[in-house]
């Protein structure tokens, strides 16, 4: 014969046990993730910065599905241009450090990330991009549209410090 005690200590036991597992099991209540075929892409307008021979662009991921999507991350971002004899014609950039949090899209809600643009200080470091081509956090596939007219950058492959960089995913203010 088991005592009642137990029984009932076992019971509530298991109970809590599930009702950790329940609360830990935020799967069936989030936003799928945000597809490239749920954003549109925009860009605000050129800042400068107080620094020197450099500006600011806000790249902009709108939801244009009917539903709520999940961001996360940083886009990436490639420049498309001229082909450089030593790096061809597409710059890559480095993320800017940081710790981006998960964040839900309503329909019609953006998404804003930092683009940071270092110019060219010297003739010879002059590149001037034609496209901007994004990626979407956790994406295979791009969104792409038109560089900013007569907006060069300075291309620096491979630096440990770029001047030119993308900043977190953010909910737009």
């Amino acid at each position: 014969m088991v005592p009642r005690f137990s029984v009932y200590a076992t019971s509530i036991s298991i109970v809590s046990a599930l009702g950790i597992a329940a609360a830990l099991d935020t799967t069936a209540f989030a936003a799928p993730w945000c597809g490239t075929d749920s954003l549109g892409l925009s860009t605000g307008a050129l800042t400068t910065t107080e620094y020197v021979n450099q500006d600011q662009l806000e790249l902009i991921l709108t939801n244009i599905s009917p539903q709520s999507c999940t961001l996360q991350g940083y886009p990436g971002v490639d420049l498309v241009g001229p082909d450089v004899p030593m790096w061809g014609p597409v710059f890559s950039l480095s993320r800017q450090s940081g710790d981006p949090q998960s964040f839900t899209l309503e329909p019609g809600a953006s998404a804003t990330s930092i683009l940071t643009i270092g110019g060219p200080s010297l003739p010879e470091d002059y590149w001037l991009p034609t496209t901007l081509v994004v990626t979407p956090p956790d994406a295979t596939t791009q969104l792409q549209i038109p560089w900013i007219p007569s907006t060069a950058v300075q291309r620096q492959d491979g630096a440990t410090s770029p001047a030119t960089y993308i900043g977190p995913l953010q909910p737009s203010a």
